[in-house]
């Protein structure tokens, strides 16, 4: 791989939760990023002049082949949806032909993905992440645990309308892991993967997790301790997703929990940053700040 140290890095996905971390991260570095977004308005309401854009859709040859044009590295991201391994591996193909060096994939959870069968969307990551193995490019798979800033971003709003903190978890321990956390660890894969992968030793995907497993038993007396009031812990009562796919998608994401497959925990975040990753008593005090005043 070259060792241009301002490597032009098109990242997908630009304009979503973790894109809009990871953006401004790679202009930190001196990298350039281009941003392939649907709307280039978006973008440009994001961050002005400081990157390119390029305006498309996976599913537009021409828009999608431009974009790569001068491409070292790719960020490859996009929503879950049923296309998300053809559009994937569009991507992959195309940057194969304008000789990308080095793709960096945003996967599955680890528990999604092996054993194959068990998730939609885990085994359309598997078939993405073996047409990336086919290809040949030089590429990191991050393969990161739940999200804090999902799975845990309706404790707020739950707490500040009553003391019951919801769980489709309740029993089982999840290891979550910031999303700034998956941000950094891009940045390296992207920029400096030859050093991280040396850190790591062993090959394969990079399995990210948060420093310990909690249940939503601990979450809640976190949030009691945080708040200075009693919490509990209950299912939740809302409904799953509308859309049918992305129902079904949650319903195994929320099986496998319960059964205690989100709990492992590695040291990939420690070895690649040199440092811990983000807490959930850390993230909770950042979400809870404003309702711990108002107490």
């Amino acid at each position: 791989m070259s060792a241009n140290p301002h490597p032009r890095v098109l990242v997908c996905g630009a304009s979503g939760r973790l894109g809009q971390l990871l953006v401004p991260r790679l202009l930190a570095r001196q990298a350039r990023p281009r941003v392939f977004v649907r709307q280039a308005a978006t973008a440009q309401a994001l961050w002005g002049d400081t990157v390119e854009v390029a305006q498309g859709s996976f599913e537009d040859a021409a828009a999608l082949g431009q974009s790569l044009v001068g491409i070292d590295r790719l960020f490859l991201l996009s929503a879950i949806t049923p296309a998300l391994a053809e559009q994937q591996l569009r991507v992959i193909e195309a940057a194969r032909a304008a000789g990308v060096q080095h793709i960096v994939k945003l996967s599955g959870s680890d528990w999604t993905i092996d054993p194959p069968g068990r998730s939609l969307s885990g085994d359309a990551h598997g078939r993405i992440e073996q047409g990336l193995q086919a290809s040949g490019i030089s590429h990191t798979v991050l393969r990161p645990n739940a999200w804090m800033q999902v799975g845990l971003s309706r404790i707020a709003a739950d707490l500040r309308s009553g003391d019951v903190l919801r769980s489709q978890h309740l029993g089982a321990g999840v290891s979550y892991l910031d999303a700034r956390d998956i941000a950094d660890v891009a940045v390296e894969a992207l920029l400096n993967p030859e050093a991280a992968q040396q850190r790591l030793g062993a090959r394969g995907p990079w399995v990210l997790t948060g420093n310990q497993a909690l249940r939503p038993q601990k979450l809640a007396e976190i949030a009691s301790r945080l708040l200075g009031r009693p919490i509990t812990a209950a299912a939740p009562v809302a409904a799953l997703a509308a859309d049918p796919f992305i129902a079904q998608v949650h319903r195994e994401f929320f099986t496998l929990m319960r059964a205690g497959h989100a709990a492992a925990v590695t040291a990939t975040v420690r070895q690649v940053l040199g440092r811990e990753p983000r807490t959930v008593e850390g993230f909770l005090a950042e979400q809870l700040g404003a309702l711990a005043v108002a107490a």
